[in-house]
């Protein structure tokens, strides 16, 4: 009888580690199966108007450049749309952490686009003129916690569309 005892316990004592490590891995690949929740779409400031229909014409607009997104910005993810007109538009802030960002744009008519920071420093410009466009063509732009990329367009009276993705 003392015998098989020792053995027993010698047997326990092997598979306990085993037998853990197991229901770690298990539950390790179980919380990772789980899909991960999808951010909320960005905001998205339409255009002013009396009647549904330049909003819709905007939202097809912004759609059309966030179908850009895994080929203009890929692995990043999107944090803005915005419309405006000659005035700067903010696109992007750095609050907790430093950023980089991806910026695509339509335009109504030709303009000059470029992406500045808070204190007004070109950050990427476009070429010529154009009704739509990527810039920082040769890799995102990317600025200190605490400031902002802002998108600055200069045409005739042209209305800009905006979509922004960031570096995660």
């Amino acid at each position: 009888m003392g015998l098989p005892r020792p053995r027993r316990t010698h047997l326990v004592r092997e598979l306990a580690p085993f037998v853990l490590l197991v229901c770690a891995c298990g539950v390790a690949v179980r919380q990772t199966a789980e899909p991960l929740p999808s951010p909320p779409p960005p905001a998205v400031t339409p255009a002013s108007s009396a009647t549904g229909a330049p909003a819709a014409e905007s939202l097809a607009a912004f759609e059309a450049l966030a179908a850009r997104g895994p080929t203009v910005a890929p692995g990043m993810r999107e944090v803005a749309r915005k419309e405006g007109g000659a005035e700067p538009v903010d696109l992007a802030r750095a609050d907790g952490r430093d950023t980089c960002i991806r910026v695509a744009f339509l335009a109504t008519a030709p303009v000059s686009a470029r992406l500045v920071d808070g204190t007004g420093n070109v950050l990427a410009a476009g070429g010529d003129p154009s009704t739509d466009g990527v810039l920082a063509l040769k890799g995102p732009v990317c600025i200190r916690k605490g400031n902002v990329v802002k998108g600055v367009a200069e045409g005739n009276g042209a209305r800009v569309r905006w979509v922004a993705w960031e570096a995660p």
